[in-house]
This record gives structure tokens, C-alpha cells and sequence, in this order.
């Protein structure tokens, strides 16, 4: 099955109004997760430059819900992405949507929410981003524990950059 990205992606909701679609609590944890991005803490100066340094156009496609907590802090650092870097685009569609559209067309057996196609200058696909960061996928409890706390925002803008960097250097 083809699918059009970009007639995807236009179809998608901005972070904005994705965010007020919630229970005042989940809105409550995405106002959480945008300060501690904000928060040298969480974020490294040096990670906020790398993300200012991207070249080009890129596009994150994004299937997610907001009464999701993985949605609530990723989507939210994928937003922080695109506010530091406005060539990063995001666009958010419901999992219903992905799972008639991106399950077919990706031979998914099942969408994870959030779940972002990340797409090029030409809304080509040129990675994923599924669930959560690889830290928290990869790493023990104390890193799982970290990430529900909201302390690995900084690994799914690491993950995301990784994305955007092996495209670019396979590109040359």
C-alpha cells in the first residue's frame, strides 16, 4: 500500500491543539514535561545547540493520544524540537488514524503509541521513534524508573536527533 506522507502529515493536528484535547491532569503532565525541558537540568545547553544545528527540512508524523503518558512526555519533546529548530515539523494523528494508514503501509503488526515516522524534506521515511527513548527500552529499572519520571525528555531529542543525523550522513 503507498501512502502520502505529506497528505498525512497536512491532515495531522499541531502540538497546540493536541494539547488541550485532554483531562486537566494530562494537560497538567505535558505543562510538566515542557518545564523541565525548558530546565538545564533536563536538557543540556549543548543538546538544545545540536538540535539548532539541523540543516534542512524534516517532518515528524506522530500517531499519539494524550491521555497516553508516553504520548505526553515524547510528543512533548518532539515539540521542544521543533520550537529550538522550526525546520522540524511535527503533526499529530490519532492511533485510529495511524492504525487504518501507517499499519498497513509499514507492515506493523500493532501501533505503539506515540509512534513518529520521521520523514525528510521530501516526506520520505527515514526512521521511527516508537513508545519510548532506547535508554528507557534498553536500560534497567533505574532508567525505566527515570523516564516515568520524567527525567530521560532529553534521550527522545537524542533519539530523534540520531534520526536526523545518520540521514544526513548518509546523504553526505
Amino acid at each position: 500500500m503507498m501512502i502520502d506522507y505529506r497528505e498525512l502529515f497536512g491532515a495531522g493536528a499541531g502540538f497546540e491543539a493536541f494539547a488541550k484535547t485532554g483531562l486537566a491532569g494530562e494537560i497538567a503532565a505535558v505543562k510538566e514535561a515542557r518545564a523541565k525541558l525548558n530546565s538545564e537540568e533536563y536538557v543540556s545547553g549543548e543538546l538544545k545547540e545540536q538540535v539548532k544545528q539541523v540543516r534542512g527540512a524534516y517532518y515528524l508524523l506522530t500517531a499519539a493520544e494524550l491521555w497516553c503518558p508516553d504520548c505526553q512526555r515524547n510528543v512533548t519533546a518532539m515539540q521542544f524540537i521543533n520550537e529550538l529548530q522550526p525546520t522540524i515539523s511535527q503533526a499529530i494523528i490519532s492511533k485510529s488514524r495511524a492504525e487504518r494508514t501507517l499499519l498497513p503501509a509499514l507492515a506493523l503488526d500493532k501501533v505503539r503509541i506515540p509512534f513518529t515516522v520521521v520523514l525528510d524534506e521530501k516526506f520520505e521515511p527515514i526512521g521511527t521513534f516508537v513508545e519510548r527513548p532506547a535508554k528507557a527500552l534498553h536500560g534497567g529499572e533505574a532508567e525505566l524508573q527515570a523516564y516515568r519520571e520524567g527525567r530521560l525528555l532529553n534521550a527522545t531529542v537524542e533519539d530523534i536527533l540520531a534520526i536526523i543525523h545518520k540521514h544526513q550522513a548518509a546523504r553526505g
